[in-house]
C-alpha cells in the first residue's frame, strides 16, 4: 500500500470485520517499529474486546511493513490537524482541558474545552472529545486512566494543555504501585459491619481476556457481636483465600473480598473460555466448604462498587 492506494480494500476489510461482529471497527495508521499499523477495535465494547485480543493473538508476527493491535494506538502530532465537525472547523491545538487527579483510584475526571464548542450542535463537543482523547492517549489510555469525560464552554477552568494531560498520566503511571490493596468500611442492612478489601488500581483492562466472574462464599461460625470473624476466624479465612489463589494460579486474579454477617466473599475473575481455571475454584472452594457463582462479566461491573 505504498503509492495510498487502496481500492476497494476498506469496504471488504469491514464486511470481513461485520461477519465476526458489527461492533468491531478498524483502523491503520503509522507503527511504532513497523511502517504500518493496523489495529482492530471493540470501540469502547468490553464484552468485544475479548474478540480484539483472539484476533491479535491470530495475527501474524510483526514485521517491516505491518504490525497489529487490539485497539485504536495514540497518533503522534494529531494537535497539528483540523477536523470539520457540524460544519466547523475546528483546530485540535486550541483544545484545552480541565484535570481532576484521583490520586486513590489511580484515575482522572476530564472537562474538554474548545472555543468553538459553544456554537455546536449538543452531541457534537461530546463526540469530538471522545474522537480527541483517544487519539491522545490510545483507546486503552482512555479507558484505563480516565474515569469520566465532560465538556465546558468555560475556558477559564480548562486551561491544561495535551502535554499537561499526558503528563498527569505519567506521573500517576510512575506512582502507581502493584498488589496495593485498601480496606473500606460499611453496614449492612440489619446495622452490621462490612470489611471490603480491594486491588487498586481495579481495571478490567488491565486484564481483558478475565471477563468471568466467580464469587466464593465462605461461611463462618466464630464470629464478634458485630458479625466480623474472630481472630481465629479470621487466619482460618485468610488461608483458604491464600489456597483457592493458589490453585487458579495465573488463570486468574482475585480483585476483592467483602465479610460481614458470618460470610466472607471472594471475588475472582478469569477466563471465560478457559475451563481449567473455573474448575480450579470450585474444586479448592469445594474443598474448604465453600460455594460457587459464576456470572459473565467482562467490564467487570460486579465489582465497580469496589473502584
Amino acid at each position: 500500500m505504498a503509492t495510498g492506494q487502496w481500492g476497494d480494500l476498506p469496504n471488504q476489510m469491514s464486511k470481513q470485520l461485520a461477519a465476526i461482529d458489527p461492533g468491531l471497527a478498524w483502523d491503520t495508521g503509522p507503527g511504532r517499529t513497523s511502517r504500518s499499523l493496523l489495529a482492530v477495535s471493540s470501540e469502547g465494547d468490553s464484552a468485544l474486546r475479548r474478540i480484539a485480543e483472539q484476533w491479535l493473538r491470530s495475527a501474524p508476527a510483526a514485521d517491516e511493513f505491518w504490525e497489529y493491535a487490539a485497539a485504536r494506538q495514540p497518533v503522534a502530532g494529531v494537535l497539528d490537524n483540523v477536523i470539520e465537525i457540524d460544519g466547523h472547523r475546528l483546530r485540535l491545538g486550541d483544545v484545552r482541558f480541565g484535570l481532576k487527579v484521583d490520586s486513590e483510584s489511580e484515575c482522572l475526571d476530564i472537562d474538554v474545552h474548545h472555543p468553538l464548542f459553544v456554537e455546536m450542535t449538543e452531541e457534537g463537543p461530546l463526540r469530538v472529545s471522545f474522537l480527541l482523547l483517544d487519539w491522545i492517549l490510545g483507546e486503552d489510555g482512555v479507558e484505563r486512566w480516565v474515569r469520566a469525560i465532560g465538556t465546558t464552554d468555560n475556558g477559564d477552568t480548562a486551561t491544561a494543555t495535551a502535554s499537561d494531560l499526558t503528563a498527569a498520566i505519567s506521573t500517576m503511571t510512575a506512582q502507581a504501585q502493584t498488589d496495593k490493596w485498601v480496606l473500606m468500611e460499611g453496614t449492612t442492612h440489619g446495622s452490621e459491619r462490612v470489611i471490603v478489601s480491594a486491588r487498586r488500581p481495579l481495571r478490567w483492562i488491565d486484564y481483558p481476556i478475565f471477563d468471568l466472574h466467580t464469587e466464593v462464599r465462605i461461611q463462618y461460625d466464630d464470629r464478634r457481636d458485630d458479625g466480623l470473624p474472630t481472630v481465629d476466624s479470621l487466619d482460618s479465612l485468610r488461608g483458604i483465600e491464600d489456597d483457592i489463589s493458589a490453585a487458579l494460579g495465573t488463570r486468574g486474579i482475585l480483585v476483592a473480598h467483602e465479610t460481614a454477617a458470618g460470610a466472607r466473599l471472594l471475588h475472582y475473575y478469569s477466563d471465560s473460555e478457559d475451563q481449567n481455571g473455573r474448575d480450579a475454584i470450585e474444586t479448592a472452594a469445594r474443598v474448604a466448604g465453600g460455594a460457587t457463582r459464576h456470572d459473565p462479566d467482562p467490564g467487570w461491573k460486579h465489582v465497580r462498587r469496589f473502584a
